[in-house]
């Protein structure tokens, strides 16, 4: 593991306690961190070297060079999660993948390109679910997959609010808008959208005039013209 930065230690937690081995190659204050946090820190050259697989978790700005390094010393499969580096730019052996945080607790969908081997599929499958896609497919994802913990915390915490605002004591509406919402996600892997709100939905009752007034209000237009538009600029930038 280069790097131990919110998304290498994520990376590097999730992968330990699926009971691989990891090394850790970072730069300070982050090798404090990562020896706290119970692993082996050393320089890249005995981090590379003896390893099946080495991560990259560092800056883009950083990427290429720390990759080429890694080149130098061993033929290792190199997995690289700097945004918006491209694979030409990386070279041959390389993955790019497009995870979040969440691959902490091993529910973060992960969107992957370039090279692909056994050991590189048997570490992605640890730490979530795997979709192969192309390369302008995964950076056009990165609005959702890479933003998606910071841009759904901000949905929940506004559910929270609407519900200390109409009088719900703040511990509750906490539990209240989080089962919500998983059993809601739930509900969605056997009915579309559609079919979820009809079940809901009575003629002329709340949830319809509450649903009409965010609509409205331009609410979820506004969420998928944000999103979407990030998506595009990032899936054409060079």
């Amino acid at each position: 593991m280069v790097g131990y930065g919110k998304l290498g230690s994520s990376i590097a937690k999730r992968l330990r306690r699926k009971g691989h081995v990891i090394k850790v190659n970072t730069l300070p204050p982050t090798d404090v961190l990562a020896k706290e946090e119970g692993f082996e820190v050393m320089d890249l050259e005995r981090c590379v070297k003896g390893s099946d697989v080495v991560i990259v978790s560092v800056p883009p700005s950083a990427a290429k060079d720390v990759v080429r390094k890694i080149k130098e010393m061993d033929k290792v499969p190199i997995i690289s999660t700097a945004a918006m580096v491209k694979l030409e730019e990386l070279g041959e052996g390389v993955t790019r993948i497009m995870p979040s945080v969440a691959v902490e607790v091993g529910t973060s969908p992960i969107l992957a390109s370039g090279y692909k081997d056994e050991k590189v599929e048997l570490l992605l499958n640890d730490l979530g679910k795997v979709y192969w896609v192309s390369e302008g497919v995964l950076d056009a994802a990165l609005p959702v997959v890479g933003s998606g913990p910071a841009v759904h915390a901000l949905y929940y915490q506004s559910v929270v609010e609407s519900l200390v605002y109409s009088g719900v004591p703040r511990d509750l509406a906490e539990k209240l808008a989080r089962d919500s919402i998983k059993s809601t996600l739930d509900l969605l892997e056997a009915y579309d959208p559609y079919e979820v709100r009809s079940k809901v939905e009575t003629p002329g009752g709340i949830t319809v005039e509450l649903t009409n007034e965010l609509e409205s209000e331009g609410v979820f237009g506004k969420i998928a013209k944000v999103l979407g538009e990030m998506g595009r600029k990032l899936r054409t930038r060079h």
